[in-house]
């Protein structure tokens, strides 16, 4: 999703976040959200919106490649109106929202995940079955718990610190590695299924030609890539991927998730692609919906 995107459709519990909190998150995630591409904030609206903070614009600075830390360093020497402080800042804090609340919420993303179960479907239709299977983004294990039970051998792989954690709580027998997805430390041909739940989309660094050419890369021949519920599924349906969509199962949200996220949206769409036509397909059910 690129930046303007999502300060338009960050959720309400945007307003519990305030600038600063940008300082909080560790470096793997500050260098991810501050990946140069179009889902990026700019470095124009960080240093606009510390607004003096120089505690909090350093901590930022500090943990990003020295050419574009120095850069913000220098943006940060401007005078800034209040008026555009303050609008800097409510950009800057909901274009930052999944970040900040994986990060900093995660116990409040850990409840949205189970009160959201993916499609019961579509988690059949993963050929999952004593397969070697690469979770992508598994977040705090939503997908992951279908899988354990299923895969011969299952990697998951996370970004988050605090998601990482709950992952290795709740599945000791899972391998659980710190990733992202544009730089996957699995060797090419892997696995059997290459799996996301509700992560990536076109725009880098959450998505684009590099991620799908990791995710690809990481599948054998005749193995099975599957995004649930990605964003923009046409994109994904543009590069060789079959869409299928199943019912949702029904989800009520506790008050005060709904109040921080607004609407459920349970993962019900899924993007599959065999990686390198021509090896032996695994089977995939052909009754689902379209």
């Amino acid at each position: 999703m690129r930046y303007a995107e999502a300060v338009a459709a960050a959720p309400p519990g945007s307003s519990r976040f305030r600038a600063a909190d940008l300082a909080r998150l560790g470096r793997t995630t500050l260098n991810l959200l501050f990946d140069p591409g179009p889902s990026s904030p700019p470095l124009e609206d960080v240093a606009a919106a510390m607004g003096g903070d120089h505690e909090a614009l350093y901590a930022i600075a500090w943990a990003l490649p020295a050419p574009r830390g120095e850069r913000l360093l220098r943006l940060g020497q401007r005078r800034v109106a209040p008026a555009e402080r303050d609008a800097a800042a409510r950009r800057l804090v909901r274009g930052s929202f999944w970040y900040l609340t994986y990060e900093l919420a995660p116990e409040l993303w850990d409840r949205l995940a189970a009160a959201e179960p993916v499609a019961p479907g579509l988690l059949a239709d993963l050929p999952a079955d004593g397969a070697r299977v690469l979770e992508v983004a598994a977040g705090s294990g939503r997908l992951t718990a279908a899988l354990a039970g299923r895969a011969d051998t299952l990697i998951a792989l996370e970004p988050c610190l605090p998601l990482r954690r709950l992952l290795r709580e709740r599945h000791p027998g899972v391998c659980v590695v710190a990733a992202v997805g544009h730089r996957l430390p699995i060797g090419s041909g892997w696995a059997d299924l290459v799996v996301s739940c509700a992560t990536f989309g076109p725009h880098p660094p959450l998505g684009g030609e590099q991620v799908v050419a990791e995710l690809e890369r990481c599948a054998r021949p005749g193995g099975v890539i599957a995004l649930i519920s990605p964003e923009e599924p046409s994109w994904w349906q543009a590069r060789g991927y079959e869409m299928r969509s199943y019912p949702s199962p029904p989800v009520t949200l506790e008050a005060d998730l709904e109040e921080f996220f607004g609407p459920a949206h349970p993962p019900r769409r899924l993007l599959l692609k065999h990686a390198q036509p021509g090896g032996v397909p695994l089977p995939l059910r052909a009754e689902a919906g379209r």
